[in-house]
C-alpha cells in the first residue's frame, strides 16, 4: 500500500510563515463554518426532501438492498449515499443536520484530497493554496451544504483521478496500490450516482492518449487487478438489485443513463452555452484564476520528446471532457459539473504558487467585484421583482446578500494591504477565508424561501390544529401531487392519488400504494371514518363545494391538510420525529 504522509505535518514548511494561533484559529473556524449551520435550513423539494427519505425509510429497518421512496421502489440512483445516511440516522438521530452530514463530510474529504495530491503533485505551498481555493468556490461550497448526490459523486471521481495522477510519476515505487486505489475509488463514484463514474475518468484518458500521443500510459493502469476491484466493489449490489426487480437494467441503464443523456424527455433544457454560465458563476470568486490556470494548463510542461506524464494537462483535459460531456446532454442541471473544481482548484492553487505578487492580485481584485455585484444585486433584485410573488422574499433576503458582500469587500481590501506589505500567504488565506464565508451566508439565508420550498411549517401547523402528532394509523391521501418533504415531515408514508411521475417504476411494482384518480378517492374517503389528505387549494375549494366532508386542519400558498372527522385525531401531543 502507498505510504500516506500526515498532510497537515506534510504541509508545515508552508505553514510555518503563519503564527500556530492564527493556523489553530482558521482550522477551527473553517470546521465549525463547514459544519456549525448544515441544521440551520428546513430540508427543501426536490431533492434535499427525496434524499433524505429514503434513508429514513432504510433506516426505520426498511430494504437496504432497493432503496425506497414513500414505501415505493426507487431506482434511479445506486445506494451508497442512502446507506451512509441511514447509517448516520441510526448513529446520529434524525433531523436536518444529520440529512446533510454526508455531502459536507465528502466536501470536506475532498478539499483535504485537493490538499494532498497538489501538494505530492506540485509543492507544498501550491497543495495549499489548492485547498484553499477549493474550500473557498461558489458551487463546491454551496453543494457541501446542500443534500444531493453530486457532492459524494465529486469526492469520489477527483479522488480516483488523483489516485491516478499519483500513480504516474516518473519513479513513484507505489504505483500499483495508488491505481488500485484509484479503480475502488472509481467504483465507489458508481455506486454513488451511476456509470458516470467511471466513463469520465475513461474520457479524460482517452482525450490524453490522443493529445499527448502517448499510448504507454495504458501499460500502467494495473488493468486486471483493477477491474477486478471495480467489479467487486459494484457488481454486488447491481446483481442482487437485478433479481429482485427485473426492470432494474432498463430503467437503471437505458432509461436513466442513455435515454436521459440523449432524449429530452425529462425536461431539463439548455442551451449549448449552459454549463458555461453555470461555471462562470459556480467558479466564482475565482473565475478568472481558474480560467487563467486552465489555459495554462493546456501548455506542455516540458519540451517535446520523451516528456514524463503531464499531470496539469491532464486536470486541464479532465475539467474540458467534464464540461463537454454534460454540454453535449439533453438534460442540464448546475450540480453536474462540480467535478471540474477540485482539478481546477489544483491547477489554481499552481497559478498562484507560480504568479508571485500578479497571481494574487488577480484573486483579490476577482473577490471586490464580486462583492460590489452582489452588493448591487440586493440592492436592485427585490426592486426589479416588484410584481412578482418572490418580492417580500427577496427583502428578506437582501441582508445576507448585504453582509456577504461587507465581508467580501472588506477581507479584500484587508488582502491588498498585507500584500503591500509582502504578506502574499495572509492575503490569499484572508480572501479564501472571506469568500468561504460570504458563501455560507448566502447559502443559509435561502432559509427564508422556506414556505416555499419545503413542508415542515405546514406539518406543524395542522399538529398544532390536531393537539398532537397525526394518526399514523389513518390513512392519508397525497391528492394529484408529491411533495417530497413531506413524508419527512410525517414521519411516515402517504397514499398516492391520481400521481405517478418519479414514482412511476414503483407504483407498477406495488400498484397498491396509490389510488388511481380522484372517484375512487372521493369513495374511499366518504367511507373512512377518519383520514387525511394534502391537497392544492383550487382542488381543495373544488371538492369542498361538491360537499365532500373536509376539515381544514392547515394551509399555505401551496397546499392545504384537511381531516375527515370534525375533531381529527391525535396520536400523542408531541410529535414522533425530531424534523
Amino acid at each position: 500500500m502507498p505510504r500516506i504522509v500526515p498532510i497537515v505535518p506534510h504541509t508545515l514548511p508552508v505553514l510555518r510563515r503563519l503564527r500556530r494561533p492564527v493556523v489553530a484559529g482558521f482550522l477551527a473556524l473553517f470546521v465549525f463554518a463547514w459544519f456549525g449551520t448544515l441544521g440551520y435550513r428546513e430540508l427543501f423539494v426536490p431533492d434535499e426532501g427525496r434524499y433524505a427519505e429514503i434513508p429514513r425509510e432504510m433506516a426505520a429497518g426498511g430494504d437496504w438492498v432497493v432503496p425506497h421512496l414513500n414505501g415505493l421502489p426507487y431506482l434511479e440512483k445506486p445506494p451508497l449515499q442512502y446507506w451512509a445516511s441511514a447509517a448516520i440516522f441510526r448513529l446520529l438521530g434524525e433531523d436536518e443536520w444529520t440529512a446533510r452530514l454526508w455531502p459536507a463530510l465528502t466536501g470536506a474529504a475532498g478539499v483535504l484530497a485537493v490538499l494532498f495530491a497538489g501538494t505530492r503533485l506540485f509543492g507544498r505551498r501550491a497543495g495549499l493554496l489548492a485547498a484553499l481555493l477549493a474550500a473557498s468556490t461558489f458551487e463546491y461550497v454551496v453543494l457541501s451544504q446542500v443534500l444531493t448526490l453530486d457532492m459524494g459523486l465529486a469526492f469520489f471521481l477527483s479522488a480516483a483521478v488523483f489516485c491516478f495522477l499519483l500513480a504516474q510519476r516518473a519513479g513513484v515505487d507505489e504505483r500499483r496500490a495508488w491505481m488500485i486505489g484509484a479503480w475502488a475509488l472509481m467504483g465507489l463514484a458508481v455506486l454513488s450516482k451511476g456509470l458516470i463514474g467511471v466513463v469520465l475518468p475513461a474520457l479524460a484518458l482517452i482525450a490524453y492518449i490522443a493529445v499527448e500521443r502517448d499510448a504507454a500510459v495504458l501499460g500502467r493502469l494495473h488493468s486486471a487487478a483493477g477491474i477486478s476491484v471495480l467489479l467487486v466493489v459494484t457488481v454486488p449490489w447491481f446483481v442482487a438489485v437485478q433479481t429482485r426487480v427485473p426492470e432494474f437494467f432498463d430503467f437503471f441503464v437505458l432509461h436513466e443513463h442513455f435515454a436521459r443523456y440523449a432524449l429530452p424527455t425529462h425536461h431539463r433544457p439548455g442551451p449549448w452555452y449552459y454549463f458555461a454560465a453555470m461555471f462562470a458563476i459556480g467558479a466564482l470568486p475565482w473565475t478568472p484564476l481558474y480560467l487563467r490556470a486552465w489555459r495554462h494548463g493546456f501548455a506542455p510542461a516540458a519540451a517535446a520528446g520523451a516528456r514524463p506524464f503531464d499531470a496539469g494537462r491532464f486536470l486541464a483535459l479532465y475539467a474540458l471532457v467534464v464540461l463537454v460531456f454534460f454540454s453535449l446532454s439533453e438534460s442540464k442541471l448546475p450540480a453536474y459539473i462540480l467535478p471540474v473544481f477540485p482539478a481546477l482548484a489544483l491547477l489554481g492553487g499552481r497559478e498562484l504558487a507560480r504568479g508571485g505578487t500578479r497571481a494574487a492580485r488577480w484573486a483579490i481584485g476577482s473577490l471586490l467585484v464580486c462583492a460590489a455585484l452582489l452588493a448591487f444585486a440586493a440592492g436592485v433584485a427585490p426592486d426589479l421583482a416588484r410584481l412578482a410573488d418572490a418580492a417580500s422574499h427577496l427583502r428578506q433576503y437582501r441582508p445576507w446578500a448585504l453582509c456577504a458582500a461587507v465581508l467580501a469587500g472588506a477581507a479584500a481590501l484587508l488582502a491588498h494591504r498585507l500584500l503591500r506589505k509582502r504578506r502574499r500567504l495572509r492575503a490569499l488565506v484572508t480572501v479564501t477565508a472571506a469568500a468561504l464565508g460570504a458563501h455560507l451566508l448566502l447559502v443559509n439565508g435561502a432559509q427564508v424561501f422556506a414556505d416555499r420550498f419545503s413542508a415542515k411549517r405546514l406539518v406543524l401547523a395542522a399538529e398544532w390544529r390536531a393537539g398532537g402528532a397525526l394518526d399514523p394509523t389513518v390513512p392519508f391521501y397525497s391528492v394529484e401531487l408529491y411533495d417530497q418533504t413531506l413524508p419527512l415531515h410525517l414521519g411516515r408514508t402517504v397514499t398516492l392519488v391520481a400521481f405517478r411521475d418519479e414514482l412511476d417504476l414503483g407504483l407498477r411494482a406495488r400498484p397498491e400504494g396509490a389510488v388511481s384518480d380522484l372517484d375512487t378517492f372521493r369513495r374511499a374517503w366518504r367511507d373512512a371514518r377518519h383520514a387525511y389528505a394534502v391537497m392544492r387549494p383550487a382542488r381543495f375549494a373544488a371538492e369542498r363545494a361538491a360537499g365532500l366532508p373536509m376539515t381544514e386542519l392547515a394551509r399555505d400558498t401551496r397546499y392545504v391538510i384537511v381531516s375527515r372527522s370534525e375533531t381529527p385525531r391525535a396520536q400523542s401531543p408531541r410529535r414522533s420525529t425530531v424534523w
